[in-house]
């Protein structure tokens, strides 16, 4: 007993002691001007790793953890770190099994640590030009794809994002994976993401002059399992270590393993980076106040909606000689880099310009690999080119303050006005030319009820829509839609054809109507948004389907969930595998609505009741998360006075072999908090409606993502995606097959329903 209460107040005097000590031995750095990187947060966890007596990371403690908490701090399930930001590189294309003399579409300004590994794997950099963001030109990338490409390598430069969007919709497009380089982005927001989360895997460098450091270091993330098990072998060259005997090296990797030390100091920088980033962009923003304006120079972009991390602030200089305005800032103690690299990347290197590679083979150039030929020369990226003889680097960090950032501009300008300045020639008005987008689409809404109003007031929201008309059997209805928004009213549609030259209409009346209604508008040309049910029928909406496709319009379901921010957040998850296998899967729609009286409660109207009410939400929501659905089997029950069902569970099994159980009432008082929970081998999805919870087996616990917006907005996007939809002739997230396929599962649901109660009644009998 005395030993135990000894041991004990040994060990809560230990900890302090440790770091009283550690702290001490520190608190020199106190006094380092510049970036104090290290203090005694990382001495505390090398200390804990010397004390193991082992720093090999296969066997030890502090790389597998690093790689964890790497992977939850980017939200993604997987992680392997290795030896710098070339190794995360390579580490990635050694996952995507290429082939010599594949092409690697990449940034013509970046290290050669972005181009080493392209060919060490005996592929072959292809350059696309820069845009406005100085980062690639998703345009030229798309140019620059041939049948030999097989991984776009973006490089976010300088802590800004491309333009990852329209990067995607060329990779999608072409079937091509994406691999980020972000080692000059860490912790570098782009329409809310994470940069290296993006794309299908992610790079990061932890060399000594990054957001976080390790001296040098790096690792590669990815939510692709498949990918990720051959980047764990890659780095430790092809070893499979587990299950194969003693020996077997499974395909020829790297030996890019990382070290227990360096680990360490990364777990303690990881806690640190997130105050790092937000630093150096409220510097850099404000830099950016500060040159704006100036005669002369044009300060660091920022792509759109993105938050520039600042790895350096650029500057572009319109007129004069770059070197000498460095050299000038440095006179006066303000650090400045003229050109970054002087020269596009392809320029620097003779690896590329001269074919100086493997001895004199000139692999992976060598005709034993391509019959094509790759020349490096000037004009290969002509923008690019000029960037660089304009660009200056400042290299703003989180050891700076506002007024350091005021002293640096304050010498820009000082030494812009020792320069000679040349008048730049005066360039000729653009001549604006309208778009198709500017022409505004004209959109009519049939059914002023409340379902027509949530449509009314997304439609309002949209500077690109033109409100024409309102129809409603009640004209009353139609007329207070029309003071609000303008537009003309009918009490029926026909007269609105009759009158009116529309683009699309907002069909919102009761089911039973959809068919007749919305074969007239598709008679007469005009595209359709129709509020669920698309039928009460399958006869029906094939109908209403093929003559979509013969009138070559647009029958799009109002299928809301899709446009759900959580649901938006899962989609992402599950399309880049991260769960895994699919197992199973529970959906519940329910609450409280006495249907008693009402037109949902009339099968003549509504063809059916909660399954016809809720089944197309449900159904389609699960068809666009995880699959199409083969078999189903429905059970209901009836306690509220009215003639159709009020509640039932719908049991499914999809096409990939995944099953679940979709439950809907009107009757649940209490639905269960989370409408939507997704189980796979590697992880789960937990949806409510504020947000998202997840985590993934690699994870010990779950992270959660709350929404940015509301219902109401995502609501909204489901009309924009409409009128866009209309303007591009193509619908991206829903197509005209979805609200037959859904009616299809329905209808499959009630005629289960049937079949077990001919079953029941023969089992009586």
């Amino acid at each position: 007993m005395i030993r135990v209460v000894l041991s004990k107040i040994k060990n809560s005097i230990k900890e302090p002691v440790v770091n009283f000590i550690l702290n001490m031995l520190m608190s020199p750095a106190k006094n380092f001007q510049g970036r104090r990187l290290f203090d005694a947060s990382e001495l505390r966890l090398l200390h804990k790793a010397l004390l193991s007596q082992n720093l090999f990371g296969i066997d030890g403690k502090f790389v597998p953890e690093f790689e964890k908490e790497y992977a939850k701090f980017y939200g993604v399930p997987y992680a392997v770190a290795s030896t710098s930001g070339t190794a995360a590189i390579h580490t990635a294309l050694g996952a995507l099994d290429l082939n010599p003399g594949d092409e690697i579409i990449t940034a013509p300004i970046t290290d050669l640590g972005t181009i080493i590994p392209i060919l060490y794997q005996q592929c072959i950099p292809v350059f696309a030009d820069v845009d406005h963001s100085y980062n690639m030109d998703p345009k030229d990338v798309e140019k620059k794809v041939t049948s030999r490409t097989k991984a776009i390598l973006v490089v976010h430069l300088l802590g800004n994002p491309c333009d990852m969007d329209a990067m995607l919709a060329v990779a999608r497009k072409h079937n091509i994976p994406v691999v980020e380089d972000c080692s000059q982005a860490h912790v570098t927001e782009y329409k809310g993401k994470y940069v290296g989360t993006i794309g299908d895997i992610g790079c990061y460098s932890f060399q000594q002059a990054k957001h976080m450091t390790t001296g040098d270091g790096g690792m590669t993330i990815t939510s692709n399992k498949a990918y990720y098990e051959k980047m764990k072998l890659f780095v430790d060259k092809g070893y499979a270590r587990q299950g194969w005997g003693s020996r077997a090296y499974l395909f020829l990797g790297m030996n890019y393993r990382m070290n227990e030390l360096t680990a360490a100091v990364g777990l303690a920088q990881l806690k640190k980076v997130k105050e790092v980033v937000k630093k150096r962009n409220e510097l850099g923003t404000y830099m950016t106040q500060l040159l704006t304006g100036l005669p002369g120079v044009i300060p660091a972009p920022v792509t759109e909606g993105a938050k520039a991390s600042y790895w350096q602030y650029p500057v572009y200089i319109k007129q004069g000689n770059i070197e000498t305005l460095a050299k000038k800032m440095i006179d006066q103690k303000v650090w400045a880099l003229a050109g970054y690299t002087g020269k596009p990347i392809y320029l620097c290197s003779e690896s590329l310009t001269n074919k100086k590679t493997f001895g004199t083979s000139g692999f992976p150039f060598s005709t034993k690999v391509t019959d094509k030929v790759y020349e490096y020369n000037e004009g290969l990226c002509p923008k690019a080119e000029d960037l660089l003889r304009h660009m200056i680097l400042i290299p703003l960090n989180e050891s700076w303050d506002n007024a350091r950032v005021e002293r640096a501009v304050s010498v820009l300008k000082s030494c812009l006005g020792d320069s000679p300045v040349i008048k730049e020639t005066p360039k000729a008005a653009a001549v604006p030319v309208e778009t198709k987008a500017e022409k505004k689409v004209r959109i009519a809404i049939i059914g002023c009820g409340q379902m027509g109003r949530w449509h009314l007031n997304a439609y309002k929201q949209n500077s690109q829509v033109e409100l024409a008309a309102f129809v409603d059997s009640d004209l009353s209805k139609a007329q207070k839609f029309a003071q609000e928004a303008g537009g003309k009213v009918y009490v029926s549609h026909q007269d609105m054809l009759k009158n009116e030259k529309l683009d699309g209409v907002s069909l919102c009346t009761v089911p039973n109507s959809h068919y007749a209604i919305g074969l007239d508008l598709l008679n007469a040309g005009v595209n359709v948004l129709c509020e669920k049910p698309l039928a009460v029928s399958v006869r029906e909406a094939q109908a209403m389907t093929a003559k979509a496709k013969e009138k070559n319009k647009l029958l799009l379901a109002a299928f809301k969930f899709r446009f759900f921010e959580e649901v938006q957040k899962a989609k992402e998850l599950l399309d880049k595998n991260s769960l895994g296998r699919i197992l199973n899967f529970r959906l519940m729609f329910g609450g409280y609505i006495n249907m008693e009286g009402s037109w949902y409660a009339d099968k003549k109207i509504s063809g059916g009741g909660i399954i016809m009410d809720n089944g197309p939400h449900a159904f389609d929501l699960i068809r666009y998360l995880l699959g199409d659905i083969e078999k189903v089997s429905a059970e209901t029950t009836t306690s509220q006075n009215i003639s159709v069902e009020d509640t039932a569970q719908v049991s499914c099994v999809l096409k990939n072999g995944a099953k679940g159980v979709i439950d809907v009432s009107w009757t649940t008082s209490v639905p269960a908090n989370n409408y939507l929970e997704i189980y796979g081998e590697d992880g789960c999805l937990l949806l409510d409606f504020k947000g998202l919870s997840y985590k993934f087996k690699t994870w010990d616990e779950f992270k959660r993502i709350d929404n940015a917006g509301n219902m109401k907005i995502a609501f909204n996007r489901q009309i924009d995606h409409f009128v866009g939809a209309l303007q591009a002739g193509v619908p991206s997230i829903i197509t005209n097959q979805d609200g037959l396929l859904t009616q299809q599962v329905i209808e499959n649901a009630y005629v289960s329903l049937r079949v077990k109660e001919k079953e029941l009644d023969a089992t009586i009998r």
